[in-house]
């Protein structure tokens, strides 16, 4: 296992560099055009916690939304400063799948057993697939294991329609599995015990990320890798090769919201708020072969009870990019486009 840990001067150059980070100023608002699908019936999304976009075809993007309160993922199409909402792909039934890859998992919190949400918080777009992730931790309210929570699932999207997706429970073996965080499997979602939270997710080639919320130790936050094509491999064993943990300069009280790949590997991480410390949202640029090179582009404004959660890459090109945020407690994810200066 390879672990990335960063020394006290790495952190204080950080440090320094954050506190003179530029506050980045959208390009635009993006309306929708109609409500995403809420948790009850015609209640719009209050809750969007990831998106991932397709490249463009005709100049429409095809995009994929998740909510963290949904037993299904929504499809969009984002065209000239709008967002329309799509038809919706149920991810999980009322029960646990019979033919997801793996087994499902032993967790150490309270056990509820209601094969509820997916819980889903992390979306990623690769190789002509979606890719949504739960948020694998116990309940935050309640602090209940629900296992529909700890899928990962796979969905192809070509130029027809979506397929059925696959599902996934190994994930969960490449945490139990990942050094210093893996004793926080479990563990409750709240500041005294740091318990572990996934909600950003990239898809490079055959690695998979899986960005951590929590834990978050000595202002840094952790990144777990893994392989595609193990994590869906037919069959009901476990994962067993060895995951890949990096540990990056976020700055204190700051985990991952959201993972978004640059065409040459490099990854945006978008971070924030461990629980709901009141400390700036912001966008770093990691190279994964470099962790300690981490570096801030910028911070996001502050907007009143809003939580970024979502980022993907719109467009890369002579040094510049164009991003999309999406924001959590804020009716149909209050989507804001950025442009950034890439270095």
């Amino acid at each position: 296992m390879r672990l990335a840990i960063l020394s006290a001067l790495a952190l204080g150059l950080l440090a320094t560099h954050a506190a003179r980070a530029e506050t980045l100023k959208p390009e635009r608002r993006i309306e929708a055009t109609s409500d995403f699908a809420g948790k009850k019936p015609r209640k719009p999304a209050e809750d969007i916690s990831g998106i991932a976009c397709r490249p463009p075809a005709g100049g429409d993007y095809r995009c994929l939304v998740i909510n963290d309160e949904n037993k299904a993922a929504q499809f969009a199409t984002l065209k000239q400063g709008t967002i329309t909402p799509g038809p919706s792909l149920p991810l999980v039934k009322d029960s646990a799948p019979a033919g997801a890859s793996g087994r499902q998992p032993v967790i150490g919190c309270p056990q509820k057993g209601d094969f509820e949400d997916f819980d889903g918080e992390g979306v990623a777009f690769a190789d002509r697939h979606f890719y949504i992730v739960g948020s694998h931790g116990c309940s935050r309210r309640s602090g209940e294991y629900r296992p529909s929570s700890f899928l990962l699932a796979r969905i192809a999207a070509g130029n027809g329609e979506a397929g059925t997706p696959e599902l996934s429970w190994r994930v969960a073996d490449l945490l139990g599995a990942a050094g210093e965080v893996a004793p926080f499997v479990g563990k409750a979602l709240d500041d005294k015990s740091n318990g572990l939270n996934i909600e950003g997710l990239a898809v490079v080639g055959d690695r998979i990320w899986f960005g951590l919320r929590a834990p978050s130790r000595d202002g840094r936050a952790f990144l777990v890798g893994g392989s595609v094509a193990e994590l869906f491999k037919p069959g009901s064993e476990p994962a067993t090769s060895k995951p890949q943990l990096l540990a990056l300069a976020a700055g204190a009280q700051r985990g991952v919201r959201d993972l978004a790949p640059l065409a040459d590997g490099r990854l945006l991480v978008l971070v924030g708020p461990v629980q709901e410390q009141d400390v700036p949202y912001a966008i770093l640029l990691l190279d994964t072969a470099d962790p300690a090179a981490v570096r801030e582009l910028g911070q996001l404004p502050k907007r009143k009870d809003a939580k970024a959660e979502a980022l993907t890459v719109l467009a890369q090109e002579r040094g510049e990019l164009r991003v999309l945020v999406g924001y959590d407690s804020v009716k149909n994810g209050g989507f804001e486009e950025y442009r950034l200066k890439l270095p």
